[in-house]
């Protein structure tokens, strides 16, 4: 078969897009348009999502193409969404509110560094710790809750932002084990019922677009904290023996 030189340029490609919708995120946080810099953030995962598996199957996988996607990864799910919840909500505690960006930036750092030496070596079942646009989606949480205008929280969004911060930088950096959806199996049954679960759920965000977001993000918070539970839990286990 013949080979075309630009058929391994399209994973890259994707990233960029991913980059570009990252970048942009930036820009229409410094300009106060709070739904369109979620809008972008939610664009850089979708494009980060198919970019690696672009890659797999064309088998067009390379450093290059990992160096650029750690790039990408960290302006968009780690620069983008700080500076967002800072200019959107925790500017207003002060100097102590930059610092939880800071957090929140140096974790994503720490993540892709790490993910990129682990990435060296074979790829297990699980890896540690939440990916870096899951984490982007959990700090986001506050502005779904307002796009819904749902006002009933207990506490106040500034005060929200930055506890769902620290939780998800400390979750991106920890070694917790995730599971990995690149390499679970699924059986024919289990697969089919994944599918008609995704075709419902993309009824639902044509729907009720945010409503459905807030769910998928509150139920992969959960899913983070469960996690964590079962971790501690195992430890203590450990300990106590």
């Amino acid at each position: 078969m013949k080979e075309y030189p630009f058929i391994g340029f399209i994973p890259n490609l994707i990233t960029m897009m991913s980059l570009i919708a990252g970048i942009s995120s930036i820009k229409f946080s410094i300009q106060s348009d709070w739904s369109l810099a979620v809008l972008m953030i939610m664009l850089a995962a979708f494009f980060d999502f198919f970019d690696g598996w672009v890659a797999r199957k064309l088998k067009k996988s390379s450093q290059f193409g990992a160096e650029l996607d750690s790039l990408s990864d960290f302006i968009s799910f780690g620069l983008a969404p700080s500076l967002l919840i800072n200019l959107s909500y925790t500017f207003k505690l002060g100097q102590i509110g930059w610092i939880f960006s800071l957090f929140f930036t140096v974790c994503a750092a720490l993540r892709l560094a790490r993910f990129n030496i682990e990435n060296l070596k074979e790829q297990a079942k699980n890896f540690f710790g939440i990916p870096s646009p899951a984490a982007a989606g959990i700090v986001m949480i506050p502005f779904y809750l307002s796009f819904i205008e749902f006002t009933y929280l207990p506490i106040s969004n500034e005060f929200l932002s930055a506890i769902l911060i620290v939780f998800a930088g400390s979750m991106m950096i920890s070694r917790v084990p995730t599971p990995s959806l690149k390499n679970i199996k699924l059986k024919s049954i289990y697969l089919r019922l994944t599918i008609i679960f995704t075709i419902i759920t993309l009824i639902f965000l044509i729907t009720y677009f945010w409503e459905t977001v807030l769910i998928l993000a509150l139920a992969y918070l959960a899913l983070a904290i469960f996690n964590l539970f079962i971790y501690f839990f195992r430890i203590f286990i450990l300990i106590t023996r």
